[in-house]
């Protein structure tokens, strides 16, 4: 009885001390030239993000390490990096007040090359990066799509945005079963009752929230935001992999031509939701849908990695690649060249590998343009603050 206590208390002190050296690595490598710094957006919104993450560092517990490249930083050095990227921004600022933009850019350009270490991501040998030789980052994009409701149902307000049922037995009904069989029905879970169709409940879902513009009465209105919230455990499937296999879309299988599809045949739909049993619930915020660490997201400025590689959110990412601007005459999405600070702050259940991104581009119809027309290869760079030595 005496060894097996000595062998319990060997086993205990181990564990400790594996977790006193267990940290988080990052798949990266140094960048050891210096970058161009440039924000297309003139850093609209950056300091929103900033200080929604510096917020949910004041109750996360950032103890412990991360290590990028074949260095190890405690993780206190990702506020730290944040704060800095906050009084750089300030500076930049100022500087466009009273000073030529050229001469502004060239001092921000000196002073995040001065203060920063630069790391890249490192594709595997799967990643699309990896097999262009590139190591560059894959890089998509997600909005928040906006909805049209009611707290109460009506003629106009039909379809419900469900929250996620407390009852396990009632959390895994499938699309249909919910939105066509009406499983959920009366059960007190209905957040609101929306205008809008099946279909943009479906791209509400894919996007993962949104906000929601709730009409009274009175016929005043005012704006809330719905954030995901979980989901059941059925697989998720696009729909339009369906209608291509069964020939409802010839060429373009784009979101205009699934919506004219379904608008056009209501008869297929119960049979095309089918194919994706996948449910997602929402909570109703006052604020932007939360990604990760219940943290806002912020337009723009918000991205989105894989948070099995990359645990730890607050990563300052400076992305270069292209963006959609807008469609020519012939339908056609014209694309521009252009770079932006990030912060990480989601996941998705699409975004997985070491250099896979997800951008989130915020409200309205150039939201949604990039949402549904960013698939492109670009440059990712994660920023960590130098430290004196």
């Amino acid at each position: 009885m005496e060894r097996f206590s000595v062998k319990i208390i060997i086993f205990l002190v181990l564990c400790v001390c594996l977790s006193a050296f267990a940290q988080e690595v990052t798949p990266t490598s140094r960048v050891l030239q210096s970058i161009e710094f440039m924000d297309d957006l003139e850093f609209e919104n950056l300091v929103i993000a900033v200080d929604r993450q510096l917020a949910s560092y004041e109750v996360q517990n950032l103890s412990g390490t991360i290590k990028f490249g074949s260095t190890t930083y405690p993780k206190s050095i990702l506020k730290s990096s944040l704060e800095l990227l906050k009084e750089i921004t300030a500076r930049t600022k100022a500087c466009y007040e009273i000073e030529a933009r050229e001469t502004c850019h060239t001092k921000l350009n000196q002073e995040m090359n001065e203060k920063f270490l630069i790391y890249r991501p490192n594709p595997k040998k799967s990643e699309l990066g990896a097999r262009e030789r590139q190591n560059t980052t894959h890089f998509t994009s997600y909005y928040s799509p906006d909805l049209t409701g009611s707290r109460v149902q009506t003629e106009r307000f039909r379809h419900a945005i469900y929250k996620k049922p407390t009852d396990p037995a009632h959390q895994n009904h499938t699309r249909v079963e919910i939105d066509y069989k009406g499983a959920l029905t009366g059960m007190g879970l209905e957040l609101f009752y929306v205008e809008d169709s099946f279909y943009d409940l479906y791209l509400l879902h894919v996007q993962g929230g949104g906000r929601i513009k709730i009409f009274n009465d009175d016929g005043s209105y005012s704006y809330s935001y719905l954030s995901y919230d979980g989901k059941n455990d059925r697989p998720f499937q696009m729909i339009y992999k369906y209608m291509v296999q069964q020939g409802y879309l010839n060429g373009d299988a784009g979101v205009p031509a699934q919506r004219k599809f379904l608008a056009e045949h209501p008869e297929k739909e119960e049979e095309i939701f089918a194919t994706n049993p996948s449910y997602v619930y929402f909570k109703e915020t006052s604020e932007e849908p939360v990604g990760l660490d219940n943290i806002p997201l912020t337009e723009n400025r918000s991205l989105a990695l894989d948070a099995k590689i990359y645990k730890t959110t607050g990563l300052i990412n400076f992305v270069k690649a292209v963006k959609p601007t807008s469609v020519d005459e012939n339908g056609r999405v014209i694309k521009a060249p252009f770079s932006r600070f990030f912060i990480s702050q989601d996941t998705g259940g699409a975004i997985k590998g070491n250099a896979r991104c997800d951008l989130y581009s915020g409200y309205g119809a150039l939201a949604e343009l990039a949402a549904y027309n960013t698939n492109d290869m670009g440059e990712q760079y994660f920023l960590i603050k130098k430290s004196r030595r």
